[in-house]
């Protein structure tokens, strides 16, 4: 399986486990919409699947146990040029995170491409982290997902039942 190079410094079990969670068809029991996946090393990915068994559209990874955040996200791959620095922004009314990252194939099927980010976060950087991030994921409208010139809707319909987790991992 490819990996993510923007991802390197993610220990080998974290990039395997990061590469699974994103441009693959979800998990046999994936549902449609938000869930949380932990582990006990203090690490927690809030995923987004818009169909069930589809793919994942949104991967927020908080790795506490190497001081490191990741953001995945699939994209359509004529919207955004291959290796080339790229933004993804979540908007959540006037609640705005963006990541830095690259479009790199994902090594699922051809033709795909997923976009990868991850930084290493001080404290400090995580407490900026903490305050926009969640602006986004806890306003009352729809978050809307934007790569270079893809975007999609995403609902945050659910999304209230799972961050309690993600946030206990990443931010307490």
């Amino acid at each position: 399986m490819h990996s993510y190079r923007v991802l390197v410094r993610i220990s080998g079990a974290a990039l395997f486990l990061a590469a699974m969670l994103v441009g693959a068809p979800a998990s046999p029991g994936d549902k449609a919409g938000w869930s949380v996946d932990t582990d006990p090393r203090k690490r927690a990915f809030l995923k987004y699947v818009s169909v069930d068994q589809g793919p994942r559209l949104l991967v927020l990874g908080c790795l506490r146990d190497v001081d490191s955040f990741i953001v995945l996200s699939q994209h359509d791959p004529g919207a955004v040029p291959p290796n080339v620095p790229v933004t993804l922004v979540l908007a959540n009314g006037a609640a705005k995170y963006t990541a830095q990252g690259k479009s790199e194939a994902n090594g699922i099927a051809v033709g795909e491409r997923g976009f990868a980010s991850e930084i290493d976060v001080t404290a400090k950087e995580r407490a900026e982290l903490q305050r926009n991030l969640l602006a986004v994921l806890e306003g009352s409208g729809p978050i809307a997902l934007t790569v270079g010139s893809w975007s999609r809707v995403l609902p945050t319909a659910g999304l209230a039942s799972v961050i309690g987790r993600f946030k206990a991992v990443c931010f307490e």
